[in-house]
């Protein structure tokens, strides 16, 4: 049997993300294939991705250009959960346990991090890209 090259991550299905807030921290992302795969190889072709964010209640939402269909879709979600919102092209990470009037693609959850993402106001820039291109936030940057 041959083997197969192993990702970053050690595992074929999850991919390893960084969601950097400017000034607040990083959170690490945990997003798997299996969940969703059309929806996240069309997230992963528009990494790294700065986003404005949009604070719902109980959820943070990232504004994408992702168009996909409907694919596994789920209704509710827990704390730390991550889905992508079709019909709005929307990224939402959940801060506490909800249910969704309309249905979402899972796609993973955050592994650490989380009151990084709760202190988010509307409107802030958060950035997400893969765990091994992640650019640390600079701190004190002037021009």
């Amino acid at each position: 049997m041959s083997q197969q090259p192993e990702s970053g991550a050690g595992s074929v299905s999850k991919v390893e993300c960084v969601a950097s807030v400017r000034g607040r921290g990083l959170a690490k992302v945990a997003l798997y294939r299996h969940l969703a795969p059309v929806t996240l190889n069309a997230l992963l072709r528009v990494l790294p991705l700065d986003s404005r964010v949009n604070v719902q209640p109980g959820m943070v939402c990232l504004f994408t250009e992702i168009r996909v269909g409907v694919e596994k879709p789920r209704t509710r979600f827990a704390k730390g959960d991550a889905a992508f919102l079709p019909s709005a092209g929307l990224l939402c990470i959940f801060l506490r346990e909800a249910t969704s009037d309309r249905p979402l693609n899972p796609l993973g959850n955050v592994e650490d991090g989380l009151p990084v993402l709760e202190g988010v106001r509307p409107g802030e820039v958060v950035s997400l890209s893969l765990a091994g291109s992640a650019k640390p936030p600079q701190a004190g940057a002037q021009k």
